[in-house]
């Protein structure tokens, strides 16, 4: 297997030295929170194993879980700010920290995460820092990957795509119609919630969105052909082609999951925290399964968006916390983590440790090498961007890909809702 270029491995004694975790003095009985959106049974069953580790190494100062909805994060945790209550120490992801950060609200932990500054990419710090403070540390993060029925394409006598940056959206196209016959499609996309992944998928065409971004009069929304090349083609394979279930349009990102395993689909596309699933459901079932390269337009580029970890400025204990925090960034840990939710981790030795776990599964080596295609996601900078997003660029996504307006309505839809929220 070739050597990632984001994640070049750094000298073993380097790495552990810089792993060291000293728990700074308390008064004894400290008891943090943790909020973290953990909900698939690996992921919560490692999450409490970790906790447990550090609950027996630190008797004076445990941590206890909170476990909180994916869905509404954010929500949650603007509520317990606003009320003094944050918990001491939190998971979120790095496009929806911003807005804390800038109101106070979050500790910088430049100083305690230093020393793993060089184990993780620079695009991926750079998601949690704000002004050159860093207030998320970054954990894990997705790619969207094209899951492949092996045994569909082997009856089929087609070919499944290998190598970097060769697997471009109009093979995409061609194989999803070459496996539509017979009332079944050659892909489902859960496109329930289709807005960030729309715009993390523009970078394959060098879509920008957002200028001036360092500017004092913040920033603006440009929508171009770039930014609007993933919508069509997506449109284009539901309504053109008819080779994406329209079913899927109202499923959840691992909606297709079922159908994909009883054979209804030869493909699904998804983030890659389904591989989670896959591994645990493709055992019972006898299924095959593979992650296809990443999808290229003129690159194979994504944006990231990492999940973070960080400490709220309201702690009693704010070195305590940072010091979970760096336990929860050892090796094994975030390698433990990662898969458990199909993400790839985000410093060298747990990758490291993560592709040594999973070295014999195509699918899984293929989505923790395509870390090195990640770059800043567009909106990870830009002030009232959740807001944007879910008010305005969500609905008129969902209209699109529904038939419901034009490319020309949703191009401006996008601009006239960013200018009226800023």
């Amino acid at each position: 297997m070739k050597k990632s270029k984001l994640f070049a491995v750094v000298a073993a004694i380097a790495m552990t030295a810089s792993l060291a975790v000293t728990i700074p003095a308390r008064a004894a009985g400290i008891e943090m929170t943790y909020l973290t959106p953990a909900y698939l049974k690996g992921t919560v069953a490692s999450t409490e194993r970790i906790v447990a580790d550090w609950n027996k190494a630190n008797p004076n100062a445990t941590v206890k879980i909170v476990y909180g909805d994916v869905n509404n994060m954010q929500d949650k945790l603007t509520t317990a700010f606003a009320g003094n209550v944050a918990p001491d120490i939190f998971q979120h992801e790095a496009a929806s920290i911003l807005e804390f950060s800038k109101q106070g609200y979050i500790a910088d932990i430049s100083k305690e995460m230093a020393s793993l500054k060089s184990s993780i990419p620079a695009g991926l710090w750079s998601v949690g820092s704000y002004k050159n403070k860093l207030y998320g540390a970054p954990t894990m993060t997705q790619t969207y990957t094209v899951f492949a029925n092996v045994d569909a394409f082997k009856k089929a006598g087609v070919k499944i795509p290998v190598g970097t940056n060769t697997f471009t959206w109009d093979d995409y196209r061609e194989l999803a119609k070459k496996f539509t016959t017979d009332g079944k499609y050659g892909v489902a996309w859960g496109l329930r919630s289709p807005a960030a992944m729309t715009m993390i998928m523009g970078a394959n065409y060098n879509a920008q969105f957002f200028r001036g971004l360092t500017s004092s009069s913040g920033a603006s929304l440009y929508i171009g052909k770039p930014e609007l090349e993933v919508p069509s083609r997506i449109w284009d394979m539901i309504y053109t082609d008819k080779s994406i279930d329209p079913a899927a349009l109202s499923m959840s990102g691992a909606g297709p999951v079922p159908g994909f395993l009883a054979g209804k689909y030869a493909m699904i596309f998804a983030a890659s925290y389904v591989a989670a699933d896959l591994d645990v459901a493709a055992k019972a079932a006898g299924f095959n399964w593979t992650a296809l390269p990443l999808l290229k337009g003129v690159n194979n580029k994504q944006g990231a968006n990492p999940q973070t970890l960080s400490v709220s400025k309201q702690s009693k204990y704010p070195k305590q916390a940072a010091a979970f925090i760096r336990f929860m960034l050892k090796d094994a840990n975030l390698a433990e983590l990662a898969l458990g939710e199909g993400l790839i981790p985000s410093t060298k030795g747990s990758l490291k440790s993560a592709l040594a776990t999973k070295k014999d599964s195509a699918g899984w080596t293929q989505i923790l090498d395509d870390g090195e295609a990640l770059s800043l996601a567009p909106f990870t900078l830009v002030p009232k961007y959740q807001k944007w997003k879910d008010t305005v660029l969500q609905p008129a996504m969902q209209q699109y890909l529904q038939g419901k307006i034009s490319l020309s309505e949703l191009k401006k839809r996008q601009v006239d809702g960013f200018k009226a929220i800023r």
